[in-house]
């Protein structure tokens, strides 16, 4: 077998990648192609939060946020599929040290077209009903954000970049990088070798590997992430809405279920008490994280599919909420996941050809940003690989030269 392009992971990224890159591809003379060793979605992209918004006090990740939303906005009226995105809004309550920054924030992403306005404390209340806040409490509010169902993006983005030529293998596994003469040749698998003229990792906690049998040695770390599931307050759904058919169903030109099963509230993210909760109607129970990276554990080695959370994180995470929404208190626990994500020093992700193998390129280090960054990451990548000039964001940012 012999592809132009090798994709090797099914996840939030690869998807993406395969999706632009069959686009500009002759599938007969420049065939594509994604490996993946289980089922699309089957790693952490598939047990991610999927939470999207474009609040980002960095100019160039506010701005790929921004087109990332406009796309998974319009993705069913130019395509007929869904991802399964709930525009419910994002409310976020700032900590103490963040206040002072908000202004500039806003005028920033108000220049880039984003739509984020201050709220007060009553204006709030009337945003999540039942919060409890202080009546000097300053939030910012993001009415086009909200989560995407994780599952049904990737695999709706998946039968995109088919239908485009592209081919998708799932149960590939053991997966390593060829190279000879400086130059990536293909990759060698349990199903045997595949020739390719570049090579993409998408393999987000698992490139540290992969990359280091080619001694190649960047500065990934591994992260432990949880989430905790506690049932969904009830919610009085519209008599319209179809609740019955909210599985992993062909929805092409016909109306999503997921996309109309009610939720108990917008997005949260406290920043202050650092968690985040997100409905999951489909389950009938939200999604606690917590925010930022300090006390999540290091791995040597990326988790396995079946990982829950500590009993640590699941008390920590139920208090967090129950003081803030105590509409949760006596709700029931509805089990927990644990995943992983792959982080470097800067906090920026890496995007790029690696400098010593000439064909190998790799997208890895996103810190969960993955389904708010793909569209754009995917777009950019495919324009590096073809030599055009990227428009999807600055090269440099995200390139691996900054860790030589």
């Amino acid at each position: 077998m012999k592809a132009k392009i090798l994709i090797v992971g099914g996840g939030g990224m690869g998807v993406s990648i395969a999706l632009h890159a069959a686009t500009r591809c002759d599938p007969l003379n420049e065939p594509v192609m994604l490996i993946e060793k289980s089922r699309l979605g089957a790693g952490s992209s598939g047990r991610s939060g999927a939470i999207v918004h474009a609040a980002y006090s960095d100019r160039m990740l506010a701005g790929m946020a921004r087109d990332s939303l406009k796309q998974y906005t319009h993705i069913t009226t130019h395509t007929g599929r869904s991802v399964g995105y709930r525009k419910t809004g994002v409310l976020f309550l700032p900590g103490g040290e963040e206040k002072a920054s908000n202004q500039a924030d806003l005028e920033m992403q108000r220049a880039l077209g984003i739509v984020a306005n201050e709220v007060n404390a009553d204006e709030m209340r009337g945003l999540v009903s039942g919060i409890e806040v202080a009546d000097d409490a300053v939030g910012i509010w993001q009415p086009e954000g909200g989560f995407l169902d994780p599952g049904r993006t990737i695999n709706t983005i998946a039968k995109l970049a088919r239908a485009r030529g592209a081919t998708t293998r799932s149960g590939v596994a053991d997966p390593h990088v060829i190279v000879k003469n400086g130059r990536v040749t293909g990759v060698e698998t349990d199903k045997g070798f595949i020739e390719a003229d570049h090579v993409v990792l998408a393999t987000g906690a698992w490139t540290r590997e992969l990359l280091g049998e080619l001694g190649v040695e960047w500065p990934l770390q591994v992260l432990r992430t949880e989430e905790h599931f506690v049932e969904m307050p009830s919610v009085e759904a519209n008599e319209e809405d179809d609740l019955d058919d909210a599985g992993g169903h062909e929805t092409r030109f016909l109306p999503d279920p997921l996309e109309s099963l009610p939720v108990a509230h917008p997005v949260l993210i406290d920043r202050g008490n650092c968690f985040y909760i997100r409905c999951d109607p489909q389950q009938g129970r939200s999604r606690v994280g917590r925010i930022g990276f300090t006390n999540l554990p290091e791995l040597d080695t990326p988790l396995g599919r079946s990982e829950v959370a500590t009993k640590e994180f699941s008390k920590w995470a139920r208090e967090a909420v129950v003081k803030r929404l105590p509409a949760y208190e006596g709700l029931s626990d509805l089990g927990s996941n644990a995943a992983h994500i792959s982080v470097t020093p800067d906090g920026r992700g890496i995007v790029g050809e690696v400098p010593s193998v000439k064909g190998l390129w790799v997208v890895t280090g996103f810190s969960g940003l993955d389904y708010t960054l793909a569209p754009s990451i995917g777009e950019g990548l495919v324009q590096m690989i073809e030599g055009r000039p990227v428009a999807a964001f600055k090269p440099e940012f995200f390139s691996p030269a900054r860790f030589d």
